[in-house]
């Protein structure tokens, strides 16, 4: 999902990384981070991220 921020242009914004349980109808958010700061996230810090869930 990306989200833009005011005054940054198109590929201005922010991203967010959630994760959903179907059973439990529960997301959680799992990382927000402005794209000027990080340009995208790697499979292992997604995959670390889902650890801290479960």
């Amino acid at each position: 999902m990306t989200i833009k921020s005011k005054g940054k242009g198109k590929s201005g914004g922010a991203r967010v990384i959630t994760h959903l349980f179907i059973e439990n109808e529960t997301v959680y958010l799992l990382s927000l981070y402005d794209k000027s700061e990080q340009n995208s996230i790697s499979d292992k810090e997604i995959k670390d991220l889902l650890k801290l869930i479960k």
